[in-house]
């Protein structure tokens, strides 16, 4: 056996930790195929899908709810919370207008509700780019906007043709 380990050039703590390895294998294949785990008993889609669906509905009975603010804010708050999470939520409300072609945005004067008439641009976007205005100050760019956390290139495309800084 020490011929065997001197020929393999490994040291005793290398040997050790690799006999560790194969008694864990060894273990873990031995449970699995023994019946001693049940085979869904650590499987967490179903709660996964019911707080997707739990989601969902709340944001569709907030929207659904009357036009309030409070209910407005509640509804913005789950689709930050559900973008977040990576959901896609389907949206039953009006879609935005689509802002006419040569209609420039001013995004060193625009209120939120101006900026958040861009394509892709939500109140919570408008928001963050009306604070990163206030605490940088002014745009000198357009393409400074990209420095706003949530726009990237994608988005800076889809709005770069409707925004100034004039």
């Amino acid at each position: 056996m020490k011929k065997f380990i001197n020929s393999t050039g490994l040291t005793s703590k290398e040997i050790g930790v690799i006999i560790f390895l194969l008694i864990t294998l060894c273990a873990g294949i031995i449970i699995k195929y023994s019946g001693w785990k049940k085979p869904g008993e650590y499987d967490y889609s179903e709660t996964d899908k019911n707080f997707e669906s739990r989601l969902k509905s709340s944001f569709e009975e907030l929207n659904s709810d009357s036009e309030d603010s409070i209910s407005r804010q509640r509804a913005e708050e789950l689709t930050a919370l559900a973008d977040t999470l990576g959901f896609e939520i389907e949206k039953n409300t009006k879609e935005k207008k689509k802002l006419k072609a040569g209609v420039k945005i001013n995004i060193n004067t625009a209120t939120a509700q101006e900026l958040a008439e861009l394509p892709g641009i939500g109140l919570i976007m408008a928001e963050r780019i009306i604070e990163y205005r206030e605490n940088i100050g002014k745009f000198k760019t357009t393409d400074e906007l990209k420095k706003v956390k949530g726009i990237g290139d994608k988005k800076f495309e889809e709005i770069g043709i409707y925004i100034t800084t004039e």
